[in-house]
């Protein structure tokens, strides 16, 4: 029987059987996976600290029959706080969400964990969550190789554009001899602002500024093509527009 020691923070949980769960891990190692938590409902269980929603932990894992299950976990980080917050709750379903449709079970990159882990303590922390929620997108569509190229028009090659327009099916942009009927323009504030996301490190993350006006076309332009991606539409965030 191997035992694997990693890192991971729980995305998910399931009931399984009576006293115990399943949980969705997104782990250093081993990338997306789900672990069975035995017993962990029962009281005085040691893991029933580490099998909630928004913590982060160091795991023992044993895998046998293609499952793994968890023999000891420590607590490392906890971002359970964030629960106490409605719209804090929101958006780290939403964050959460977005991986989760991104990232295939065991496809191994420690990206998406560290890019989650800065998300998470930038939002317990206040910081402007329709801004991290930019950052969000752009960082899973870069690591995910979704990034649509900005820097040239996909028709004759031109960078020295003036109108540039948007192909949401194709991820890129054209100039406005090359432009499709139905490609909407983007200025070249949102594609700067793209590009500085795209290129700036998660430990300086919490440096960017978003203006309103930038940040309501990312939002449109970036929901939608994402959706196209994943061939679904997310929701969640609608919901808190929805309340307020």
């Amino acid at each position: 029987m191997k035992y694997i020691k990693l890192n991971g923070i729980v995305l998910k949980e399931t009931d399984f059987e009576d006293t115990s769960k399943i949980l969705t891990l997104l782990t250093d190692k081993k990338g997306k996976i789900q672990v069975i938590s035995k017993n962990c409902k029962r009281t005085h269980n040691s893991l029933i600290g580490v099998s909630q929603p928004l913590i982060y932990s160091e795991f023992i894992l044993k895998k046998s029959n293609d499952i793994y299950l968890i023999v000891s976990a420590s607590i490392i980080e906890s971002f359970f706080e964030i629960s106490k917050s409605l719209d804090q709750t929101i958006y780290a379903s939403y964050f959460i969400e977005l991986i989760d449709n991104f990232l295939d079970f065991e496809q191994e990159d420690e990206n998406y964990l560290r890019l989650l882990l800065n998300t998470l303590f930038l939002l317990k922390n206040n910081f402007d969550k329709e801004v991290l929620a930019r950052i969000f997108e752009i960082k899973v569509l870069s690591i995910s190789g979704f990034l649509p190229n900005l820097i040239y028009c996909n028709k004759c090659g031109r960078t020295d554009i003036d109108e540039v327009f948007f192909s949401f099916e194709e991820g890129c942009i054209y100039c406005s001899s090359c432009k499709k009927k139905h490609n909407p323009s983007i200025t070249l504030d949102t594609i700067k602002t793209i590009l500085l996301i795209n290129a700036t490190e998660l430990k300086k993350i919490h440096k960017i500024e978003i203006p309103n006006h930038v940040n309501k076309q990312l939002s449109s332009i970036i929901s939608k093509y994402i959706s196209i991606i994943l061939q679904k539409e997310i929701h969640i965030l609608d919901f808190l527009k929805f309340i307020k």
